[in-house]
C-alpha cells in the first residue's frame, strides 16, 4: 500500500468504497477472482450507497447553502471542498455540481444500515424539491 496515497485520500476525504478498492490491488490469479467479488459485495454493504443522483437545479450553488444551513448544526463534519459533503453517525451525503450544466449530483450512503439508505435519499430529494418550489 502506497502510504503517501493513503493519506492523501484520507484529507480528501475520500474512503468510501472506490477508495478502499484503489488501496486494495486486485488479485493475482483469475482463478481467485471470486474471493474479489466477494470482498467488493462486503465493502458494499458496509456503506450502501444511492449512487450519483443527477437533478437539474437553476442555481445549484444556492441549493447547497440551502442544504448546509439544514443539516451543519447536527453533522458531525461538514466539508465544502468540491461540493459539499456532510457526515452523520449513521450515513452521510455529498451534493456536488456539475460543472458543464446548471445542475447536482447527490450522492447517499449509510453505515451497515441498508434500510436507512433508501429514507434519508427520499429526505434529501425532498428538500430539493421544496427548495426548488420556494424559487418559483
Amino acid at each position: 500500500m502506497n502510504i503517501a496515497k493513503h493519506s492523501a485520500d484520507i484529507e480528501q476525504g475520500n474512503v468510501g468504497v472506490m477508495a478502499w478498492l484503489s488501496l486494495n490491488p486486485s488479485l493475482p490469479s483469475p482463478a481467485d477472482s471470486w474471493l474479489g467479488a466477494t470482498l467488493l459485495v462486503e465493502r458494499i454493504g458496509v456503506f450502501p450507497s444511492s449512487g450519483e443522483i443527477r437533478r437539474p437545479i437553476p442555481d445549484p450553488d444556492a441549493l447547497l447553502a440551502h442544504l448546509k444551513a439544514l443539516y451543519a448544526q447536527q453533522a458531525l463534519d461538514v466539508d465544502e471542498r468540491n461540493g459539499l459533503k456532510v457526515i452523520f453517525s449513521d450515513w452521510r451525503f455529498r451534493a456536488r455540481v456539475v460543472g458543464s450544466e446548471p445542475a447536482i449530483v447527490i450522492t447517499v450512503e449509510t453505515r451497515c444500515d441498508a434500510q436507512l439508505m433508501p429514507l434519508k435519499t427520499a429526505e434529501l430529494l425532498s428538500q430539493l424539491e421544496h427548495f426548488e418550489k420556494g424559487m418559483r
